[in-house]
């Protein structure tokens, strides 16, 4: 590994440190069998991604960050915490189905963090950008919100009842007893598409 790469990990150790917490508050802590081994850049890759390189430990993961996102504090930021929120509820192989909770709660936690340093104007040129760029994460984000606004610890109830996001079915919302439009509920369920 070159030094630069040795520095960029461990800025992106940092990173994962100092926002671990901050993400657990917002979405409870992974499930025992989720284990995170560390970070790769990638110098060709677009975009982050959790890798799963173990058959042995499904849900062990690394988390693989763009070379290029280092050119932007923002993006780095929230790629890095998208891919920690992700983390919660390791799919445990690369291109499993997804639901839009799932991936708007990754796009939710990413917009917290870059309110949290950046402020508001970062937040809003993020979500422009989304919404341009790959709206169907932009929608998923807007329908978590909606959930989130009704009930803050909404994903924290529902992952107490299914770990994994992207598992959760309907009867799970009242189970948790969670109180929310059936037609919201069923958008969050849709299988995602991006």
């Amino acid at each position: 590994m070159t030094e630069s790469k040795s520095v960029q990990i461990e800025q992106l150790e940092k990173l994962r440190t100092a926002w671990l917490p901050a993400v657990e508050f917002l979405f409870g802590k992974a499930p025992s069998q989720a284990e995170f081994v560390g970070f790769e850049i990638d110098d060709n890759s677009a975009k982050p991604v959790l890798l799963f390189e173990n058959d042995k430990a499904p849900y062990q993961y690394k988390i693989q960050i763009p070379a290029r996102s280092f050119t932007n504090d923002v993006m780095l930021l929230a790629d890095v915490i998208q891919e920690m929120v992700r983390g919660l509820n390791p799919v445990g192989k690369a291109g499993a189905e997804t639901n839009a909770l799932y991936e708007g709660a990754t796009v939710y936690g990413s917009i917290m963090a870059i309110k949290q340093v950046f402020g508001d104007e970062a937040v809003d040129s993020y979500l422009n950008a989304l919404k341009k760029q790959a709206f169907a994460y932009y929608d998923a984000f807007s329908y978590v919100s909606v959930l989130l606004s009704d009930d803050p610890q909404a994903v924290k109830k529902l992952r107490a009842v299914q770990p994994f996001l992207y598992q959760v079915e309907k009867v799970d919302f009242e189970t948790a007893e969670i109180e929310i439009d059936r037609k919201i509920k069923d958008i969050l369920l849709l299988a995602f598409r991006g």
